[in-house]
């Protein structure tokens, strides 16, 4: 076909679905000569005749049901968006249901779950809903709310000759990239193993598109590979776009809110025998842009590779020796606590176990009614967990036999700190309590905090101290749990609460590092800033030295400081570039006999030198997030992983 009639054709059918056979016999036509208008009435005329003018092919419409995303109730607009959602598709007839594909809040706190579901429960068509990182991230109940509301966080619907696979992607509680909890791998490879025609046309809905946004993604597709997934259906990026993952398709859809110049809408999925026509509607305008076709069919992509896997060459060189790894099937969003012979390891899938450190091996295990994310307190013979069913419990370290347990008024994210005779924690309403180790007696209640707590406070001087989704640092009074101040940064918005960093103090001063990207040092006393510092990118990864000397933090961005806590002004020891890319996701840092042990969300454990803050060494252990360490001695360190793994690494100095 000449260039010439190729573009003027092109002009006046964009959008359309011309069959090969007719773009033959168009270009036979234009070789005879035949005058250009004259051929492209004709062509048109052809195009039309043919009923393959795309959308309106003469082939049955099998389904049609309408897509959401990124909803995000509680922000500026989103529900009055849903709403007016919600009710333009209450004035369609011929829809079979509705996909939510995600983040249905801006953040999972106060009412705003419950008023998502309710503008949902008034569609007159069945839906099927999965939450998203906004919902799972900032989460004041540990995505246990979700759940509850809903009945599960995935779904698996066979509509006609389809099936459809929905689940969420993380992540739970910590920021970094999404991750697929194992058990949802393991969940969604026995559904398609068990499936009576192993070809049938599957969709899968996710929030993340399947890529390294996801960090064990590759995970997901090696179990997909083998099947007939027509698409992955997916939102997070709040715009119409077709795309590929390794040969499977991908389709991500716009978000219901409005935005600038894009008015509130959605998607319309029109499934046809052999495609699936997606179409953009605009209620207010009562309008519809078509702007993607889905070929559907028999579809392989064993072969398509093109993304990196993991790459785990660096352990070649590291020295590291994994002395024993225990899976246990599960999430883990918590770090291992030790003591003198056992590492004590707590799961999403609400397990605590005691691992014998030498072997490994798994002395007992004891179940919570909720997910655990809550990194496990231990004082002599007693660990202290809270739990998403609202529980604070304390566990036999010698069997695994429960001593006592306190209902709360909100589920219990926070990790617990043991001093003496008394455990301090935080819940999900903002409630932070003393209780007595012996019997869970509670010694104080506070109520005034207004955001939930996930983090570990820290005491010293007579006050316990601790971050919350409310923009706010509070220190509370040890005896009677009396506000002795509350400290914010003055810059509004939740999101850059110094909420998930471990806290650490030295002498008079209290260290947080927080999304804003700055360093900050308190007074204990009065809560007064004593000074705050920006420009190396911090977030939310902070430590302490064994001799109380020096902070470290580590960056967004590749590198790992060292401060003096000496003096009221900041002062750098070092800052070194360490190679490990973009992290955002947070991990306390140790130091252990001269040497700084921290993890990253790539799956990477480092040791540095404490003086110089060169790297001694680094092994990989996961494809995803590695949890707060714990540092037995400069040799050994025990390792949980999102992956569910537990390892034990071993360096010979």
């Amino acid at each position: 076909m000449s260039c010439r009639f190729r573009a003027a054709l092109g002009d006046f059918t964009s959008g359309f679905n011309i069959p090969p056979s007719l773009l033959i016999s168009i270009h036979y036509i234009d070789q005879k000569g035949i005058n250009m208008a004259s051929l492209i009435k004709l062509s048109l005329a052809m195009i039309f005749a043919s009923g393959t003018l795309l959308g309106q092919t003469d082939m049955p419409t099998l389904i049609k049901f309408a897509w959401l995303t990124d909803t995000h109730v509680g922000g500026s607009t989103g529900a009055k968006d849903l709403s007016i959602v919600v009710n333009d598709i209450n004035q369609n007839d011929s829809l079979s249901f509705v996909i939510i594909s995600g983040d249905i809040t801006e953040l999972d706190v106060g009412q705003n779950l419950h008023i998502a579901k309710s503008i949902l429960d008034s569609l007159k068509y069945p839906y099927y809903i999965i939450p998203g990182n906004h919902d799972t991230k900032w989460s004041s109940s540990g995505s246990g709310l979700f759940e509850q509301l809903w009945g599960a966080d995935r779904f698996n619907k066979e509509i006609g000759e389809f099936r459809f696979i929905g689940h969420h992607q993380g992540p739970l509680l910590r920021m970094g990239a999404g991750y697929i909890d194992p058990d949802d791998i393991a969940w969604i490879d026995s559904i398609l193993k068990s499936m009576p025609d192993p070809r049938q046309k599957v969709f899968m809905v996710m929030h993340y598109p399947l890529n390294p946004a996801i960090d064990n993604w590759h995970a997901l597709r090696d179990v997909l590979r083998p099947y007939n997934i027509q698409a992955v259906l997916h939102g997070h990026g709040h715009a119409n776009r077709a795309t590929s993952y390794e040969g499977i398709p991908g389709v991500m859809s716009r978000s219901t809110l409005r935005r600038g110049q894009q008015p509130t809408g959605y998607s319309l999925v029109d499934l046809h025998p052999d495609h699936a026509n997606f179409t953009e509607r605009i209620p207010l305008t009562d309008s519809t842009h078509f702007w993607y076709s889905l070929p559907i069919g028999d579809k392989n992509s064993q072969d398509s590779l093109s993304l990196p896997y993991p790459d785990y060459s660096e352990n070649d060189t590291s020295g590291v020796e994994i002395v024993w790894q225990y899976k246990t099937g599960s999430l883990i969003t918590s770090a291992p606590t030790v003591d003198d012979d056992q590492a004590y390891i707590s799961t999403v899938g609400g397990e605590l176990m005691a691992l014998d450190i030498e072997s490994g091996h798994m002395n007992w295990s004891w179940q919570a009614d909720g997910a655990i994310h809550s990194t496990p307190a231990v004082s002599g013979r007693r660990i202290v967990v809270g739990s998403v069913d609202s529980t604070i419990s304390c566990i036999s370290s010698k069997n695994g036999e429960l001593l006592w347990q306190v209902k709360t008024s909100a589920p219990v994210l926070s990790s617990a700190l043991i001093e003496g005779r008394h455990v301090f924690i935080g819940n999900g309403d903002g409630q932070f309590q003393a209780l007595l180790l012996k019997n869970g007696k509670t010694k104080w209640t506070f109520n005034e905090g207004s955001g939930y707590i996930e983090t570990k406070p820290v005491l010293a001087n007579g006050k316990v101290m601790y971050g919350a989704w409310d923009g706010s640092f509070y220190a509370l009074n040890t005896r009677n749990g009396k506000l002795e101040w509350k400290w914010n940064s003055g810059r509004r918005g939740l999101l850059y609460s110094p909420a998930a960093c471990w806290p650490v103090t030295a002498g008079e001063k209290v260290y947080i590092v927080a999304p804003d990207r700055v360093m900050t040092a308190i007074n204990i006393s009065n809560g007064q800033t004593i000074w705050r510092k920006s420009g190396h990118r911090v977030r939310e990864s902070i430590g302490i030295s064994e001799d109380g000397l020096s902070i470290f933090a580590r960056t967004m961005q590749d590198s790992v400081i060292s401060v003096k806590t000496a003096g009221n002004t900041f002062e750098l020891d070092w800052t070194r570039h360490i190679g490990f890319g973009y992290d955002i996701a947070p991990n306390a840092i140790n130091e252990k006999d001269g040497y700084i042990f921290f993890a990253t969300d790539n799956g990477s454990v480092f040791c540095l030198e404490r003086s110089s803050g060169d790297v001694v060494w680094r092994h990989r252990i996961s494809d995803g997030l590695v949890n707060t360490l714990a540092v037995i001695d400069k040799e050994h360190v025990i390792c949980t992983a999102a992956d569910g793994k537990v390892s034990l690494l071993k360096f010979q100095f």
